[in-house]
Order: C-alpha cells, then structure tokens, then sequence
C-alpha cells in the first residue's frame, strides 16, 4: 500500500473557502427610504408654517431623497479570512471591531491600507445560501462567536 500524499498548501481547505458576493438591489432598504421621505413630507404638508417655507422645506427633503439615495454595494469576495472589493481595487482587508451580523442583517467594517471601509447588507441583496454561508463564515471569524446583532455583547478584539 502506497503512503497518502499530503495535500499542498494551495489545495487546503482554506484556500478554496471562498464566497463571492455581488449583492443586488435591497427591495427593504429601497421601502424604507421612500417611507422615511414620505413621512418627512406628510409632516411638513401638517406645519402650521406659510406654505412657501413648506415648498421649500418639501424640495429640500426631495433633492435630499435624490441626492442621498441608496447606492450600490459593490461585489465583495471572502478567502481565508480576508476580503476583497474588486470594484474598488482593495484587496487583503480584514474585518475591524465593529463588524456585526444577524439575521437580517450585516455589517462589515473593513480594514485595510489605512483606511475604513463600512458596508451594510441586508438579507434580501443576497441568495438565502449564500447568505447563511456568509454568516457562518462571519460567525467562525470572530473569536466566541462575538460580532453577532446582540448589542449587550462586547465588541471584537
């Protein structure tokens, strides 16, 4: 009987852990800011105001829904404990302190090259698989199990 040929670094388990996420339009996050707005109008047209500080008022909260609306989360890809943004040419970042998850929701704070980079997912961006793959990742990344939405738990060392 021949002995096992060991496995090469390159074709660990480690190394083929990857997780490829290109996150799509959140239908919630899109609801909740036309909500938010909608609300901000529905108390302006309720002031006891005169009707030209409502219009202006009204503008200001519409270029504000245009201006600031929720943009695109760019593709993330996750390898052996390290995250890439493709689209903005980072790579080999690492999840700071304040990266927390549950089920709804993600968010990351990534580390890297001197800066910070804060990317927040909501479950209806990705495939449910990959969602619960990347929370078990988040999940063994964090010593204790630490980082998940509690807020009663200490934050990441």
């Amino acid at each position: 009987m021949l002995p096992p040929i060991p496995t090469s670094p390159a074709s660990s388990i480690e190394s083929v852990r990857a997780i490829d996420l290109r996150p799509e339009t959140s239908v919630v996050l899109w609801a909740w800011w036309v909500v938010l707005h909608g609300v901000v109008l529905a108390a302006l047209a309720l002031l006891g105001v005169p009707l030209i500080l409502k219009a202006a008022a009204a503008v200001a909260a519409l270029a504000h829904s245009i201006a600031f609306r929720p943009r695109r989360t760019p593709r993330l890809v996750f390898r052996a404990g390290r995250v890439a943004v493709p689209e903005l040419e980072l790579d080999d970042l690492v999840l700071g302190r304040r990266t927390r998850h549950c089920g709804l929701w993600v968010r990351l704070e990534l580390r890297g090259r001197g800066r910070v980079l804060d990317i927040l997912l909501l479950a209806d961006q990705v495939d449910p698989i990959l969602w619960r793959t990347l929370r078990a990742e988040l999940a063994r990344l964090t010593p204790d199990g630490i980082g998940g939405g509690n807020p009663g738990r200490r934050d990441l060392r």
